[in-house]
């Protein structure tokens, strides 16, 4: 059997552009994506998916590290650079403590020479605080004008879900492409 199995979320790769939003466990469905859509671009299944970004807010980095292998295997195989990856960590004991304001300023900087993050050792960004979907899907809309939809997948708890779905309201009353959400709550 292949996957991915499920849902909406079967559907990411008729996109030109499909976002992919995992919260804490809701990430589950999205590791087969992942390892489909390498394996898909790998053996050249032409697919009209040409980018996808994927955002996993988790509250710790201790609940990411079992991804960390599909993440750093699907980074490595991905050869026509596809997939773009964001974890946020959104558990931080005080926004303006020092100790978290350490970690931030050290992982902005070992990102900038080093290509990585200084957490997990993936080319993919690690973020402190909640993705601010409004301004993500504004980014990726003119970034990617000419795409006509962006498919936006996401799993996770309902506030999340309900964050990506009025951010994906707010875009859409901009001229740029439509985008739509297929969500799943548990």
């Amino acid at each position: 059997m292949e996957g991915p199995f499920g849902e909406g979320h079967q559907d990411w790769y008729k996109y030109e552009v499909a976002v992919l939003v995992g919260g804490g466990i809701g990430v589950t469905p999205f590791a087969s994506i992942l390892k489909d859509l390498v394996h898909k671009s790998h053996v050249g299944v032409g697919i009209p998916c040409k980018f996808v970004y994927f955002l996993w807010v988790t509250r710790d980095q201790r609940q990411y590290e079992w991804l960390l292998d599909i993440i750093d295997e699907v980074e490595k195989k991905d050869t026509l650079k596809i997939l773009h990856t964001n974890i946020f960590i959104t558990q931080i004991p005080n926004k303006f403590d020092l100790r978290t304001t350490m970690l931030y300023m050290c992982e902005q900087h070992f990102q900038k020479i080093s290509g990585k993050s200084m957490f997990t050792g993936l080319n993919a960004a690690t973020h402190f605080g909640r993705p601010n979907f409004p301004d993500f899907f504004k980014s990726l809309s003119d970034k990617h004008c000419e795409a006509e939809r962006i498919g936006v997948f996401s799993c996770g708890p309902p506030p999340m879900t309900d964050s990506v779905e009025m951010a994906r309201v707010k875009t859409n009353k901009y001229k740029g492409p439509v985008f739509t959400h297929h969500f799943e709550n548990f």
